[in-house]
């Protein structure tokens, strides 16, 4: 298979009162690993260009890893993976977090933190049961279309979303670069995003407590 490179793109917003909340989405490239450094940060910097469209100010990208090889990140494989050779922290000057940039319609409603909207991809390949197997990616926060459409994406996110999906497979991104999962060379032939709300549990949350008898 061809080269692949992997970035990890964390996001940090305020949930339940904690403005350190985390979450992150890993994005493998069917392509040419970064020489150096500043590539690296070059298709970082593309990525983010990209990614915080789906997203507002409230939500910004602290810190990013890249890959140069997918062992270990591969469905199946044990740990360890391998490690990031390349890393940024965005808090650190003369860097600086980059907030998001989605700016909602005047009746669409931010939802709670653990309202998620997703992306899928649907790749070429099949399961053992004849279907179809697609990458999807998970963001925060959500927004509806309005108080009673409040289980429907807004109209001003899920055009992000799409365009965002779209990006990621037709080629015009950053080298030509097109999404794919680690360990596979996937034909993306259409992605699209849900348009309806759903969750997704933050760290945070963590487990509910079983109930007492």
């Amino acid at each position: 298979m061809s080269a692949q490179c992997g970035v990890t793109l964390v996001k940090r917003f305020t949930y339940r009162g904690d403005a350190t909340e985390e979450y992150s989405n890993t994005y493998w490239f069917d392509s040419a690993i970064p020489a150096d450094g500043t590539a690296w940060r070059a298709l970082i910097d593309a990525l983010i260009l990209q990614e915080k469209t789906v997203y507002p100010s409230s939500v910004s990208v602290v810190r990013a890893y890249g890959y140069s090889d997918n062992a270990g990140h591969r469905t199946g494989d044990d740990p360890p993976a391998s490690p990031a050779v390349f890393s940024v922290d965005l808090t650190i000057a003369p860097n600086s977090p980059v907030p998001g940039i989605l700016s909602p319609g005047a009746n669409e409603r931010r939802q709670g933190g653990d309202g998620a909207v997703w992306i899928r991809w649907k790749t070429s390949r099949l399961n053992s049961k004849g279907k179809a197997i697609y990458l999807r990616k998970y963001y925060h926060p959500a927004y509806a279309l309005s108080d009673a459409a409040y289980d429907q994406v807004s109209t001003t996110q899920l055009n992000a979303l799409n365009a965002l999906g779209t990006k990621l497979r037709d080629g015009t991104f950053a080298g030509s670069r097109t999404l794919s999962a680690p360990g596979h060379t996937d034909t993306l032939p259409v992605s699209g995003a849900s348009p309806y709300i759903t969750t997704r549990t933050l760290h945070r949350r963590g487990k509910r407590k079983k109930a007492s008898a």
